[in-house]
């Protein structure tokens, strides 16, 4: 039950348990320890005014409970429910570009992301995915998901404040991965043979010197595919983290 995550909660709802057994033994007015018998207390304990007092006590310490459950922590719940939904439709919309491999991830209406890419399960086997090296295209997809909602990200900040100092940590942390992510957009190497630069030089050298650009192509294309992948990653892990922070299976 969800008023039990918080230990605060759990700590008022075991008072007010507590309360409710007490005020139940009270009025049952149960027979008292042999070794008070005969004693002040014991006729302290007997008498209705300290029976109806302290009942009242109880009562009204359930009854303020009840009021607080109503008037603050439903309501709490609520806006924080609706907070987290916000964040995370943020977070699903860069991993749902990568799991869905989205060609238009990055001009998807937020609200139409599917946010079951953050369940945990479906976290890690998009991790284990990455970690094998996957298609060029997915880590592209989620670059340019990242890239155009960096800017969403850092201004969503001022919810996660909201929600608890921790959670704002680990939002600064998934934010600061998404803008590593972010820069590696427009740094991939143009490919020589699409742009085909060298055709007005027909020289007997254009082969070789094709050949050699081409070979340095390769080379710079082989980094930027390690270096998203490495981005990628990174943004998945932190989004790990993040969903642990919301106890989410």
């Amino acid at each position: 039950m969800w008023v039990w995550k918080d230990s605060r909660e759990r700590w008022l709802l075991a008072a007010v348990v507590s309360a409710f057994v007490l005020v139940c033994l009270v009025n049952v007015k149960l027979p008292l320890w042999g070794v008070l018998e005969g004693r002040v207390i014991a006729s302290f304990l007997r008498a209705d005014a300290t029976i109806s007092v302290t009942s009242d006590l109880l009562v009204g310490l359930i009854s303020a409970y009840i009021f607080y459950v109503i008037i603050e922590l439903l309501p709490s719940h609520r806006r924080k429910a609706e907070t987290f939904r916000v964040l995370n439709l943020l977070v699903a919309s860069v991993v749902d570009a990568f799991d869905r491999t989205r060609l238009f991830g990055h001009e998807t209406p937020i609200i139409s992301v599917d946010l079951d890419v953050l369940k945990l399960a479906r976290l890690e086997s998009n991790i284990a995915i990455v970690r094998a090296h996957p298609e060029f295209l997915r880590l592209k997809y989620a670059m340019e998901t990242g890239d155009s909602r960096y800017q969403d990200f850092q201004h969503a900040l001022s919810l996660a404040i909201g929600l608890s100092p921790e959670h704002a940590l680990g939002w600064l942390v998934l934010t600061d991965k998404i803008r590593l992510l972010a820069s590696e957009y427009g740094q991939q190497p143009v490919n020589p043979v699409t742009e085909n630069f060298m055709v007005e030089r027909p020289d007997d050298h254009m082969g070789v010197e094709f050949l050699q650009v081409v070979n340095d192509f390769n080379r710079a294309q082989a980094d930027f595919e390690g270096a998203l992948q490495l981005r990628v990653l990174e943004v998945f892990e932190a989004s790990v983290n993040w969903m642990k922070l919301q106890n989410t299976p």
